[in-house]
């Protein structure tokens, strides 16, 4: 018989990280195939490059389809012709990242070869009470969904999140695109912002909101935990950790961009090949890198051109928007206030702005008397507290209610919420005072929630690309940068992205968090 004449093929896999571990599956499957051919990682992407018959290169990547795993740092993958030799090879600095590689053959092994008799812990949370669960990660406690134990875990500062047992079930739940379960069942197993079906959460028993924080297991004790639920007929657990414990990455998307909210496991400890360091955490190498926008552009080579954009944080108090210019470096143009966390405070602070809003004040409290007796939530800076402010104005608990809702709305545009500035001793600040109040207006004149939570993103996305363009332009700058877990929600990032990417290159992070 004839042998049929090698072929070069080069197989090119956009990866938008550094981190070795998804070599390593490929290499595994090329080793397992005995195909001839070499995985190479370069900075963005990994290249296949093939020495074989054409029979058995398709006969591997049929193979490859069925047992490589989706990872959230994927992107096209496509023949290419060459690669150039300007790209650089990345060298394995043997780092262990802190993930489980989960395929599917891992976890048909993890269930085929252990046998761990879970009857306390399941009994124990069909009664009704919480399950103190251990793992070589940490502790988690479980629970089936209960309002009660949950806001009860709340009102002690835990975040209460959602472990789905049964993947098949989750349709039955939620509102699921194909993209929230591709992230879901990602190699990197992270958290997804997911929204609950019409009724199905109506008794609170799962989330305070239509929306939840929900996973699948993540290592090897909750894969065979939630094998033993699920036999059972339980397929969705409540849960919150340890405060030691990395629970994974946050992660949600725009357009054909996974983006990481924040988190550190299954991404640190990690070798950054451009500062020729390891770092540890997120905050080790925001805080070695200047920050969070510092960080950004110098990953992408911009530290050096003029750029513009924000830093936007819910939970930080260095909120700013910024602009960077080679000869100066970073420069804060307008300033997010740190505030009082005091809703008396804040109606003072209205109130005395002139005639109209004493009178506004005045009017409001004898209207909406209810909203007056709880104070907004301790401990929060920068936007949580003024977005806490707008809930509590209107009648809401939090921060996250206010923009769980704005979520909820199906709207192609809302009303004009004031965005103004105020200059203090020589720097320019958002006026939270005339946001809260511009919010206050609205509701006097009776405008529901739903429209005054969307609005209020709509409206500060207007703001920031009005001052970010108005500062391109001043500095000449072709790129605009947006940073901060602020821009996790989808409102003000599309929107955001729609008006500033007609003019600039448009760019968010794509390798590290959004935020610390």
């Amino acid at each position: 018989m004839k042998k049929t004449l090698d072929m070069q093929l080069i197989y090119k896999i956009e990866f938008n990280t550094t981190n070795s571990y998804f070599k390593y599956i490929i290499d595994t499957l090329i080793t397992e195939t005995k195909v001839n051919a070499q995985c190479k990682q370069y900075k963005g992407f990994i290249l296949l490059i093939f020495e074989e018959e054409s029979k058995k290169i398709e006969d591997f990547f049929g193979f490859l389809e069925k047992k490589l795993p989706v990872s959230i740092f994927l992107s096209k993958s496509y023949v290419v012709e060459s690669i150039s030799d300007d790209f650089e090879e990345l060298e394995d600095k043997k780092v262990k990242q802190n993930i489980s590689l989960l395929t599917n053959d891992a976890i048909k092994n993890i269930i085929d070869t252990h046998d761990i008799d879970f009857l306390n812990d399941i009994v124990k949370i069909t009664k009704g009470e919480i399950s103190r669960f251990e793992t070589h990660n940490g502790l988690k406690d479980l629970f089936l969904p209960s309002r009660e134990i949950r806001e009860d875990f709340e009102s002690r500062g835990y975040e209460v999140k959602l472990l789905i047992t049964n993947i098949n079930k989750i349709s039955e739940l939620f509102d699921v695109s194909p993209k929230d379960l591709q992230l879901l069942c990602s190699i990197e197993r992270p958290l997804v912002k997911l929204k609950f079906k019409l009724l199905q959460n109506k008794n609170k028993e799962y989330a305070s909101t239509n929306f939840v924080y929900a996973k699948i297991p993540d290592d090897k004790e909750t894969v065979l935990f939630s094998q033993a639920l699920m036999e059972k007929g339980i397929d969705f657990l409540l849960y919150v950790n340890d405060e030691v414990y990395q629970d994974g990455l946050k992660t949600t998307y725009f357009q054909d961009q996974n983006l990481i909210v924040s988190g550190d496991k299954g991404l640190f400890p990690k070798y950054d090949y451009i500062a020729n360091a390891k770092f540890n955490s997120s905050k080790d190498f925001f805080d070695d890198n200047g920050g969070v926008y510092k960080a950004t552009i110098g990953q992408i080579g911009k530290r050096l051109v003029p750029s513009a954009g924000v830093y936007f944080s819910q939970n930080s108090n260095k909120s700013s928007l910024l602009m960077n210019l080679p000869s100066k470096g970073l420069k804060e143009v307008i300033a997010i206030p740190n505030i009082h966390n005091s809703l008396d405070n804040c109606i003072e602070e209205i109130s005395e702005i002139d005639e109209h809003c004493e009178r506004l004040v005045n009017n409001y409290k004898k209207k909406f008397p209810q909203y007056f007796e709880s104070e907004v939530p301790q401990n929060v800076h920068g936007f949580e507290s003024i977005i806490n402010m707008c809930a509590k104005v209107i009648g809401m608990d939090n921060a996250k209610e206010f923009e769980d809702m704005a979520l909820s709305v199906t709207a192609k545009g809302g009303i004009q919420i004031d965005m103004k500035l105020v200059n203090l001793d020589g720097v320019n600040y958002l006026d939270y005072r005339r946001t809260v109040q511009s919010i206050m207006s609205y509701k006097m004149a009776d405008v529901d929630n739903g429209t005054l939570t969307y609005s209020f993103y709509e409206s500060l996305s207007e703001f920031i690309c009005n001052y970010v363009d108005e500062v391109a332009k001043e500095i000449k700058a072709k790129d605009v940068v947006m940073t901060g877990n602020m821009f996790s929600n989808s409102i003000l990032l599309s929107k955001t992205h729609k008006n500033l990417s007609k003019n600039y290159n448009f760019i968010l992070p794509k390798e590290y968090p959004l935020d610390y």
